[in-house]
């Protein structure tokens, strides 16, 4: 082995001895230095709290909290202004201002008062407005009414009129009336059973009396183009009665569809035959009631007979034995009930409802349907176009 230098070696114990002292002292100071005791804190500790803390809160409010609210408004508004009330009562259809509802000029003032109110407590009832009748002097006050009070005039025309105020001031056609359960009236040539009358064109020549110049279905239609004698005299009892008699070799009557059996249908104008209950073989009689059947009533299968040789049945029983039909006029509207021109849409389409409604009704039978007053059989609406027969061909060409 190869001893190292004296001087290295007398380093080196020096170096340990100086570790040893240093080794010592150090446990020197840790024996000799106080001890320490570790003491948990309980006191209460107030910790301020600098970042932002989220908390969820639920809020009971037990009082309104008045909001403002920005809100942004359009320039456009729309305002809704107050009617003054008296100006509301001046409108179509109030008490100081009812719809007028005119009648027939013909028409009994008194009857017009009775029954027609039963049908104006009706139509104020179901619509609301309030509704007075007046009957006329004439027609001309009719359509006087129709072409200045525009805004609440209804009225009932004859067929002429109606056309007279739909060209004059544009009065509406609402509805025709229907009576005998058609809205159309018809007049009739009757002639003895054993005439040899068999066509209008039999007529030339020959004299026929007619209830009047005036009427549309008995004679204006009926004979037009025909060169006979014409005796006018005022009914179509008594032109039967003068056909009876032998003064006259035809007479023209008012002819009213029959009633066929069962009620099934109503009689057609373009198939039926006039008298088709011929074809029974049977005769005519009157009922306890008043009525003029065949075989028996028609509810039972019989037919009823309406037209107008049924008014004289009682003083001439015959009559059915004595005469036949040889033709029937066109179809001739019956009375139209118009609106003026400017009336509430609204309000007339009420009133046509129940218009309908009523004189369909067996109410009716106590106002306009009444045998003393027009003897309707109801309403139901019709197009302009049914009265074209009425209108001069150059009018009808045109629409």
């Amino acid at each position: 082995m190869t001893k190292r230098p004296w001087a290295v070696r007398f380093a080196n114990h020096i170096c340990h001895i100086r570790w040893l002292w240093l080794t010592s002292v150090a446990l020197l100071s840790v024996a000799c230095a106080p001890q320490i005791e570790i003491v948990p804190i309980t006191r209460e500790v107030e910790i301020e709290v600098t970042r932002p803390v989220l908390l969820e809160v639920t809020v009971l409010v037990t009082q309104p909290v008045l909001v403002t609210v920005e809100v942004e408004v359009p320039v456009e508004i729309e305002v809704t202004r107050l009617v003054d009330n008296a100006a509301n009562a001046s409108l179509p259809g109030t008490a100081v201002r009812p719809y007028q509802f005119f009648f027939l000029p013909d028409t009994s003032p008194r009857l017009a008062e009775v029954r027609g109110q039963f049908m104006f407590d009706a139509l104020t009832e179901a619509t609301g407005y309030d509704v007075v009748g007046v009957v006329p002097e004439d027609n001309t006050a009719v359509l006087d009414a129709l072409c200045n009070q525009t805004q609440e005039t209804i009225a009932i025309l004859d067929p002429r009129h109606y056309l007279e105020a739909e060209e004059r001031c544009g009065a509406a056609l609402s509805l025709a009336v229907t009576r005998f359960d058609v809205p159309y009236q018809l007049g009739m040539v009757v002639v003895p059973t054993g005439s040899n009358i068999e066509t209008l064109s039999d007529l030339n020549g020959r004299t026929v009396a007619v209830p009047s110049l005036e009427d549309m279905a008995t004679y204006q239609m009926l004979l037009a183009g025909i060169e006979a004698e014409i005796i006018e005299v005022g009914t179509s009892s008594a032109a039967l009665l003068a056909l009876l008699a032998g003064e006259v070799d035809a007479a023209t009557a008012v002819y009213n569809p029959p009633i066929l059996p069962f009620n099934e249908r109503i009689w057609d104008y373009e198939t039926d035959d006039p008298e088709l209950w011929r074809a029974t073989g049977r005769t005519p009689f009157r009922t306890p009631i008043g009525y003029v059947d065949v075989l028996t009533d028609p509810e039972r299968g019989g037919y009823r007979l309406r037209d107008a040789r049924a008014a004289i049945f009682d003083t001439n029983p015959d009559v059915f034995a004595q005469t036949r039909i040889v033709a029937l006029s066109p179809p001739v509207p019956n009375e139209a009930i118009v609106f003026s021109r400017d009336f509430s849409l609204g309000a007339a389409a009420q009133f046509t409802q129940e218009l309908i409604t009523f004189t369909n009704s067996e109410a009716c039978a106590t106002s306009l349907c009444a045998s003393d007053f027009y003897q309707w059989t109801g309403t139901q609406p019709v197009m302009p176009a049914v009265y074209d027969l009425l209108r001069p061909a150059s009018a009808v060409e045109e629409n």
